[in-house]
């Protein structure tokens, strides 16, 4: 049995490799792939392995449910998936109101087609957005938009795409619900944390990049960002009507509103005693009301099914690595950090600093969502099993882990590749290799940043933090 038992652990961690490389292809169906990378590992956990006593061993927890199916659907972290699906649907609701479309040609009109404000402009609306919509739902909707606009004056769009889809990845920063890893890592908290304390620790942080990144392309891109509109131009812009393409200019008015119910919602979350998940959730199902959807229908086409999907093969993909033990070593080599002869803060430092620096190539080449769900296993095991509390500044470190590396190659993140997929799309030609060259400084501060930034935290000795009890790595439903 012991020998199966190794077989099977090495089948499911070569399984899991070959999934992660095969999401690295350009044009693959990515929810296929993920989907039957799962089903895959499934299948082995269950046939070679003695499942429910690996899960005892490797997740800490004191029960695991006799049902294998049952143990399986505890891998996936509902809270995630729950926000997922009802930011989807809140974007499907404005976005077919016409929101996007008022406030992007809004935006035009008041920089006056100005490339240093526009791109301005641009970047910071999808900080914004990302904040509390999904990066995926921001790419698709500014990355096209701003295309549109560029053309519409005459501007090459690589930089200001660019500029949008870095943004999304600093923009999903600041508050609990823009991310996977924030959302992985929020849930993991317990003790006093609420949405306005992660965002008033992460939102320093994330302002300092979006400061940094627009000097960076000022800079890198100076000969498309530092230029005149012509005068026939920029009267063409003053005309421009932002309410042109409205059929009904309540539609907005009634999306603004929704916005304000769901921000609103998430600020005074720990006020009003619901999740940030439930919230979203009612918000959501409030946005159908609102709109007068034909239900039915809405759920069929309006809804971002594969985008969901994707993320609940993931939780098992990665669940059923994490409950096999494959994991355990690299969770051990953080554990014998605070089993030296050093104190407490300066092994935080230390973990902070390998997390910074294998944090990068980690999420720049496996994607930022495998590499949120491996962090938060590693970071859980390692509290789990030393006897020292663990400080913010080391918690934060693993959540700067799991996003900025996003930004180091097209395969770090989905929206950076989508980013690249519209520019191609539109005739603008640009590499994997173009866009590394090109961002790579900009990103290794970014990196560098997020180690100093976690490391002064650190230093300062804020309240140390505790995991939720039993410690559930990958493979319960957190709750917040």
């Amino acid at each position: 049995m012991a020998v199966m038992e190794t077989i099977g652990i090495i089948l499911i961690s070569v399984t899991v490799l070959v999934t992660i490389i095969a999401l690295m292809i350009e044009g693959v169906d990515t929810t296929k792939i993920t989907v039957t990378g799962a089903s895959v590992v499934m299948i082995l956990f269950f046939f070679f392995t003695d499942w429910h006593k690996l899960l005892l061993e490797n997740t800490s927890h004191e029960y695991v449910p006799e049902s294998y199916l049952e143990a399986i659907a505890e891998m996936i972290n509902v809270e995630a998936i729950l926000i997922i699906f009802s930011v989807s649907v809140i974007v499907s609701l404005t976005k077919e109101a016409g929101f996007f479309d008022f406030v992007s040609l809004s935006i035009v009109k008041l920089t006056k087609g100005d490339p240093k404000k526009l791109i301005i402009a641009l970047g910071g609306l999808t900080f914004f957005i990302s904040m509390f919509f999904d990066n995926l739902s921001a790419i698709i909707l500014l990355g096209s938009l701003t295309v549109v606009i560029c053309k519409q004056l005459d501007l090459n769009p690589i930089p200001f795409v660019l500029f949008v889809g870095v943004n999304t990845i600093i923009g999903g920063l600041p508050t609990p619900v823009s991310s996977l890893p924030n959302i992985i890592f929020y849930s993991l908290y317990e003790g006093d944390m609420t949405f306005i304390k992660f965002t008033g620790l992460m939102f320093p942080i994330a302002l300092l990049f979006f400061f940094l990144s627009s000097l960076y392309f000022f800079f890198v891109f100076k000969k498309d960002i530092f230029i005149k509109i012509p005068e026939e131009k920029q009267k063409q812009i003053a005309r421009i009507n932002p309410w042109s393409g409205i059929d009904e200019r309540s539609q907005v008015y009634k999306s603004i509103g929704l916005l304000v119910v769901l921000f609103t919602g998430f600020l005074l979350s720990s006020v009003i005693g619901l999740d940030v998940a439930t919230i979203a959730l009612v918000v959501a199902v409030f946005g159908l009301f609102l709109f007068n959807k034909q239900l039915k229908k809405f759920i069929h086409s309006g809804i971002e099914w594969e985008m969901i999907v994707f993320f609940v093969a993931l939780f098992v993909l990665m669940g059923v690595l994490a409950g096999s033990g494959a994991l355990q070593p690299i969770a051990n080599l953080f554990i014998s950090i605070f089993n030296l002869n050093i104190s407490p803060k300066s092994a935080q430092i230390l973990v902070a600093l390998i997390i910074g620096l294998i944090g990068l190539p980690i999420t720049g080449f496996l994607n930022g969502s495998s590499a949120a769900l491996i962090f938060s296993y590693i970071f859980t095991t390692m509290v789990a099993s030393i006897s020292t509390t663990i400080g913010k500044g080391t918690w934060i470190a693993f959540v700067l882990g799991g996003n900025i590396g996003g930004a180091l190659t097209p395969l770090g993140s989905i929206t950076i590749l989508m980013a690249l997929e519209i520019l191609n799309r539109e005739g603008y030609k640009i590499t994997f290799m173009d866009y590394v060259k090109k961002t790579l400084p900009l990103t290794l501060t970014f990196a560098l940043l997020s180690i100093g930034y976690s490391i002064i935290l650190i230093l300062l000795g804020l309240s140390l933090i505790h995991i939720s009890e039993p410690t559930r790595p990958l493979y319960i439903s957190y709750a917040v």
